[in-house]
């Protein structure tokens, strides 16, 4: 593993030699190394890069645990008990806006090095990725087991959008994020003409072998 630093942004690279990039966020308590597996899966003609989490975690047992935006850990325990999931389409945070400016940036520079350029992510890596979609040059999205999340802002963001390519999957029995709310991304999207496809599996929060495959046919598309 080959570990870099762009300011304050310390990330996995997998150097191709190519003129390709793909940037790919991990989900909340994980970090850089969780994803790391999937550039051997997914594509060789890609240099890919795996950014840590802007923020750590203070939970016991997860030292090494890294997220996009902090989450309200007694509300998910009462929405759990309760039997529901959790809502984050009017959920905003000062976090995710945090996020999203600093890895903005981080993008761009990626960005001037790359003849394509592709940014993806992992639950709350998916929803950060949505949101930089419309606010980066991409030639595609990729968006594992994500979820619509501050939606009045995300259509801001994909107002005037060029029709960027993407790639949705989704668990039908996802006890994480709730799979209606992940259709509610993909509708969002396909409402601002964004072309894309939704690969829903029989399974949890997870990317399956099924998943990958399907993922690894889009990738030689575009």
């Amino acid at each position: 593993m080959q570990v870099e630093k762009f300011k304050n942004i310390e990330y996995l690279y997998v150097d191709n030699q190519s003129e390709h990039s793909i940037i790919i966020f991990h989900g909340y308590g994980a970090n850089m190394q969780d994803l790391y597996g999937l550039h051997g899966m997914l594509s060789k003609d890609y240099n890919w890069y795996f950014p840590n989490g802007i923020h750590s975690l203070p939970y016991p047992g997860m030292s090494f645990g890294r997220a996009w935006f902090s989450i309200d850990m007694q509300e998910l325990e009462q929405a759990m008990s309760r039997g529901e999931f959790r809502k984050f389409a009017d959920k905003r945070s000062d976090e995710f806006d945090q996020s999203q400016t600093i890895v903005k940036e981080f993008c761009q520079h990626i960005k001037t090095q790359s003849n394509k350029f592709i940014i993806g992510g992992f639950s709350q890596g998916a929803m950060l990725a949505s949101h930089l979609a419309g606010q980066l040059d991409i030639n595609a999205l990729i968006l594992f087991s994500g979820t619509l999340i501050d939606k009045d802002a995300l259509m801001q963001k994909l107002d005037g959008i060029k029709p960027i390519p993407f790639f949705q999957s989704h668990g039908k029995s996802d006890m994480v994020l709730e799979y209606s709310q992940a259709m509610d991304l993909f509708e969002l999207l396909k409402l601002y003409k964004l072309p894309g496809e939704m690969v829903s599996f029989n399974g949890g929060h997870e990317i399956p072998m099924e998943v990958i495959d399907k993922a690894k046919q889009f990738l030689a598309k575009i």
